[in-house]
């Protein structure tokens, strides 16, 4: 059993969820955790990783007040989740005292892992729900979203009664979609427990109109690749760091905005970075703090959702605990400098 250590002091106001929890506004992804996969023989995890190594860091998380943690059914064909159930048990903590949210809507192979492309077949998203929460260990999961960014929406009809028929049963406590299409994202968010949507929110991707919708709709905005996957920790600043056999971030995939195919970070970006590193990091934060201070300032309803693979990382990402949100000044300086280099570089921000 780990030993529960004295929490980091939260300065980041806690935020009472659909379900009464009242929890820090940040949460952990673990995308990282679920290892090497591949779909259609290109890397879509990010390489290998140590079980061990990702209880550690999930722990470190805990201890410094995280209690949102997301997952999904893909990740590692569900090894990610196997993990979060272990590192639960191995804590201080039990099932209720966190917020545990998954993604359905990706069918793996069942012998490999890999990914075999997405599903709208209500049998196969209620098939899901039911193998998530076996291996989370849990009799209920707190947030489930479909997984399927930009899906067409006369195509996901089954889905959204899937998730219906979840909530109304008790296994799901709220649902949402993981999608960065505005309509797509808000066409059924009239559906009793439709609470969420997961899109990208960052430097690069502000998303402003995706936030506005949500608040009016009172939803809640889970934020992924808040640190566009790597870039805006800021540990490329003066350094050519490889990118290990495996990873995703060297696959050339189409939808790769931060990552050259060679698996480089790209090269404007780490620039746009440095440009505003000294905004990020003026009142003694980190990069990292300070690209995740950002997020937190762009909306009450925003959640960003760091990946961490080591303890240090997640020592780095949640330190923004203890730290308010950027001042209304600063964030709006530092996206303003993005804006104009990458401008100048007929590049702008998405």
């Amino acid at each position: 059993m780990m030993k529960k250590h004295d929490q980091v002091s939260v300065a980041t106001e806690e935020i009472t969820l659909w379900n009464d929890k009242q929890v820090p506004r940040i949460g952990i992804g673990t995308w990282v955790m679920g290892g090497m996969q591949y779909s259609g023989g290109k890397p879509i995890g990010w390489g290998e990783v140590d079980d061990n190594t990702s209880v550690r860091t999930l722990h470190t998380a805990f201890d410094m007040g995280v209690r949102i943690i997301d997952t999904s059914v893909s990740y590692g064909a569900g090894h990610a989740e196997d993990v979060i159930a272990r590192a639960i048990r191995e804590s201080s903590l039990d099932s209720d005292d966190v917020v545990i949210c998954t993604k359905a809507g990706t069918l793996c192979d069942p012998e490999s892992g890999d990914i075999m492309g997405p599903t709208d077949r209500k049998r196969d998203i209620l098939d899901a729900i039911d193998a998530s929460l076996h291996r989370l260990r849990t009799d209920y999961l707190d947030l489930v979203k479909f997984h399927v960014n930009r899906y067409p929406v006369d195509r996901s009809e089954e889905v959204f009664e899937a998730l219906s028929e979840a909530y109304a049963a008790g296994k799901i406590a709220a649902f949402g979609w993981s999608n960065d299409d505005l309509q797509g994202a808000m066409a059924f968010a009239d559906l009793e427990g439709f609470e969420a949507v997961q899109h990208d929110l960052n430097l690069f991707s502000t998303a402003d109109h995706l936030l506005r919708a949500i608040e009016e709709r009172g939803l809640w905005s889970f934020n992924r690749q808040p640190l566009a996957m790597g870039l805006l920790s800021g540990k490329y600043h003066g350094k050519s760091l490889s990118i290990q056999a495996g990873d995703m971030r060297s696959s050339g995939l189409d939808w790769m905005r931060y990552f050259d195919k060679d698996g480089a970070p790209t090269k404007d970006l780490v620039e746009a970075v440095e440009k505003v590193r000294a905004l990020l990091t003026d009142d003694g934060r980190t990069v990292a703090q300070g690209a995740l201070g950002w997020c937190l300032a762009q909306s009450d309803r925003t959640i960003p959702l760091p990946g961490c693979r080591t303890p240090e990382q997640a020592m780095d990402n949640f330190g923004v605990l203890a730290l308010e949100p950027l001042e209304t000044e600063t964030e709006t300086e530092t996206v303003n400098a993005v804006n104009d280099f990458l401008a100048g570089l007929q590049r702008p921000v998405t």
